[in-house]
């Protein structure tokens, strides 16, 4: 981007799927200079039966467009159009909130995290990279009750197709039961997300990788960190003051509506804000076939496989 017009998105915060995004996504939003958006970037996918609306991304739309266009449809022509679509997302939400710095958060879906990072640094490698990483144990428990909820919403409101499955479902997400497709499914995003993160971080100029368990453990000071790294070099203030006005608006107990973190309720998309639960969720199998798969990128994260103590 050297010489060239700024792009319109400073910063994207990565991560996996329920790994706190969307706390870092309100905390960062919370400031009256910044906006944190979610438009689904990259990453050519598109699943219409995600239970809670089709997922797609903005580069899969664009591949839909292609056909009905009638002008070029090469690879350059489509990478064009898809950054153009990219920056009129991002300038059109930055003049509607009035603020100077816009980012977005960006939750790859499942195989696509590292086509989505390359096209990212292709798109801007100069843009500020946040890597949020949460241990995938916990992901996998925070994932799958959100999925049982959904079903057991389902199957409470007597929509219509609801059936045993869902039933089947509310029973699971009461007895702390995580299916093997959700657990499947989370384990591979994770370690998907994760381990692009690591082939690709050298795509980018600048990185900030942050645990989710430090954020809970110590919030204003890794706030200040977060906050320091987004705003570095721009005019826009991130004073003490002003950071911790921020952690405040985004606390556990005001996206939870009053509960303080460790207080459970299964039906919130904010469940617990807690970390380690995944000991109260996982099966000896299950811990033997995360380590398996996940095991070592845990460790390469300073997370404790706790293999040998729980399948002793």
């Amino acid at each position: 981007m050297t010489g060239a017009t700024p792009r319109p998105i400073r910063f994207v915060v990565v991560s996996s799927p329920k790994s706190g995004s969307t706390w870092v996504q309100s905390m960062l939003s919370a400031h009256k200079d910044i906006h944190c958006g979610e438009s689904r970037l990259f990453g050519d996918y598109f699943d219409p039966s995600n239970p809670t609306g089709p997922h797609i991304t903005l580069e899969r739309t664009v591949r839909h467009l292609l056909p009905h266009l009638a002008v070029s449809t090469d690879e350059m022509f489509a990478r064009a159009l898809l950054f153009d679509m990219v920056d009129a997302v991002a300038n059109r939400c930055a003049n509607e909130t009035g603020v100077q710095i816009y980012g977005e958060k960006m939750t790859p879906y499942p195989g696509t995290a590292e086509g989505a990072l390359v096209r990212l640094s292709e798109y801007d490698s100069s843009v500020r990279l946040v890597h949020l990483v949460r241990d995938g144990r916990d992901v996998v428990v925070s994932g799958a009750a959100h999925r049982l909820n959904i079903a057991r919403q389902r199957w409470a409101n007597g929509v219509a197709g609801s059936g045993q499955e869902d039933l089947e479902a509310a029973q699971q997400l009461d007895d702390r039961v995580i299916p093997d497709r959700l657990f499947e499914l989370f384990t591979r995003n994770w370690v998907d997300t994760n381990s692009a993160m690591l082939r690709c971080a050298s795509l980018f100029e600048s990185v900030l990788t942050i645990r989710y368990e430090d954020l809970l453990d110590d919030t204003e000071h890794w706030a200040r960190r977060l906050f320091g790294f987004i705003t570095e070099g721009t005019d826009v203030p991130a004073t003490p003051g002003q950071v911790r006005a921020c952690v405040e608006a985004a606390s556990f107990e005001r996206l939870s509506g009053g509960r303080r973190p460790g207080e459970e309720d299964r039906e919130s998309f904010f469940r617990k804000g807690q970390a380690g639960d995944w000991e109260n969720w996982f099966t000896i199998e299950q811990l033997r076939r995360f380590d398996e798969v996940g095991g070592e990128l845990l460790e390469r994260f300073g997370y404790d496989r706790g293999i040998a103590e729980h399948a002793a």
